[in-house]
């Protein structure tokens, strides 16, 4: 995911000098960082999720035990496998048929459409994952003590 944000920074770097430099703005570098962007967001998940980053609301979860997050996860984190779910149906229908009837983009470029889509349901699935590893490990927790 660094190397994405690498590549969007460069691109907005290029961008703007030649731009403001050359007078020679480029036709590609928006819907390029647009593509970037949303890719990196949609990927954002899985990772914050497995570096434990997503915000909460922190008046009661850190002071439960073990036991105590693993219940809490266990009765919410089903609901996000439930959105992590949607992601994934409804992104693969949208990336079929992007590819299918040859959707692009409406700018100069034209790019195919079905990248940015794909994007959709690969991060659900991700994420997905990384909320079944956690839930699989809070299993340890729930059978501890107390």
């Amino acid at each position: 995911m660094g190397m994405l944000c690498l590549i969007m920074l460069f691109c907005v770097i290029y961008e703007v000098v030649a731009r403001y430099f050359f007078n020679a703005p480029t036709l590609w570098s928006m819907e390029v960082n647009q593509y970037l962007f949303c890719i990196i967001s949609l990927m954002a998940g899985g990772y914050c999720l497995v570096r434990d980053g997503h915000v909460r609301v922190d008046l009661l979860y850190p002071k439960l035990s073990a036991k105590g997050r693993a219940i809490t996860d266990w009765c919410l984190f089903p609901l996000a496998l439930l959105l992590c779910g949607l992601l994934v149906w409804f992104g693969w229908q949208e990336t079929w048929d992007s590819i299918v009837d040859r959707r692009i983009s409406d700018s100069v470029m034209g790019m195919p459409l079905w990248p940015a889509w794909l994007s959709v349901p690969v991060a659900g699935f991700l994420l997905g994952i990384q909320i079944i590893s956690r839930l699989l490990g809070h299993i340890v927790d729930l059978k501890s003590s107390g």
